[in-house]
């Protein structure tokens, strides 16, 4: 398949649901990576679509949680979620149009791919304690409250 586009521990961000959507994420990869090896061109257009709709799903998400942790990189961050869903609407509008959808799905798999890889690798690395830190006050604070009252 050429480059390698697989989870490592390298990309955890220490927040246990983000690194279970990121894993997923890159589950959707190999889902990809094995339906080009098969030939299965209807699958493979449909587990691409499952990816973008997953990736942008998840990058509002992400969004939700640094709001809520008052991340002051914010508007920052959503931008490069914007543009990264322009990019990836474009690659829906090129399935949806009949464009070849295995040659599609390679290039999705590595433009994706590379994106999410330097994406959590950088971006998400800046948020994670702040948001972590915002998870973990908010739990101890729930616990607190319901021990002591």
């Amino acid at each position: 398949m050429g480059i390698r586009i697989e989870w490592s521990d390298e990309y955890e961000t220490g927040i246990d649901i983000i690194d279970e959507q990121h894993k997923r994420l890159f589950d959707y990869f190999n889902e990809i990576d094995a339906c080009i090896a098969s030939g299965e061109a209807d699958k493979v257009a449909q587990v691409a679509r499952g990816l973008i709709d997953y990736a942008v799903s998840h990058n509002a998400f992400e969004e939700t949680l640094m709001e809520q942790a008052a991340y002051p990189m914010l508007e920052a961050h959503r931008k490069i979620h914007a543009t990264f869903a322009e990019r990836a609407e474009g690659y829906l509008d090129k399935l949806n149009s009949g464009s070849d959808p295995m040659k599609l799905a390679r290039e999705i798999r590595v433009d994706i791919g590379l994106w999410l890889i330097n994406h959590i690798k950088r971006e998400d690395q800046h948020y994670a304690p702040v948001v972590k830190k915002s998870l973990d006050q908010g739990f101890v604070s729930r616990m607190l409250g319901k021990i002591f009252g």
